[in-house]
């Protein structure tokens, strides 16, 4: 069922899309995107198989993102902000210590992780997909080993397209 959720912000009140999938008083599982500015549609395969295995999930679109509401003013652009979102998202949806796991897939990791770490008193659990916990440490793994495998002329180009702003 689609369902479009009222939350707060600093700047005024807007709506998140959301959709339930399945029916599992004791397993839902709130799936977020990556991004920021992702979509849903990436997890759209789980449906053919978590809830033949009875798992009730939720797709959602943050703020910014496809079928929720687009205020495009970055200042909103705040983990702490996309991390309250997700409570008052879960409050909504009714999603309880007793069934409530938290996806968060790269971009969605990073904020799954900080909900947690502020919200664990309302999460059973927590699963971590495809994302890094450090933009310094990647950037040093990017320039110490994905670039010297690379084509130099194409790190050059990448290079000079960051210099530019590009």
């Amino acid at each position: 069922m689609e369902r479009l959720i009222e939350i707060e912000t600093p700047i005024g009140k807007f709506n998140v899309w959301t959709k339930g999938i399945g029916n599992n008083a004791k397993i839902k599982l709130l799936l977020l995107h990556g991004g920021p500015g992702g979509t849903h549609e990436l997890f759209e395969c789980f449906e053919n198989f978590l809830p033949k295995e009875g798992i009730e999930i939720y797709y959602y679109n943050q703020l910014d993102s496809f079928l929720s509401d687009q205020p495009n003013d970055h200042s909103l652009w705040t983990v702490e902000r996309f991390v309250d979102e997700i409570e008052q998202v879960r409050k909504a949806l009714d999603l309880t210590k007793e069934n409530f796991f938290l996806f968060g897939h790269s971009w969605g990791g990073i904020v799954a992780i900080e909900y947690a770490l502020l919200y664990h008193n309302n999460l059973k659990g927590l699963i971590i997909s495809n994302m890094m916990s450090s933009c310094h440490d990647y950037a040093r793994y990017l320039e110490n080993v994905i670039c010297k495998q690379m084509d130099p002329d194409i790190v050059k180009s990448i290079k000079q397209l960051e210099d530019n702003h590009d």
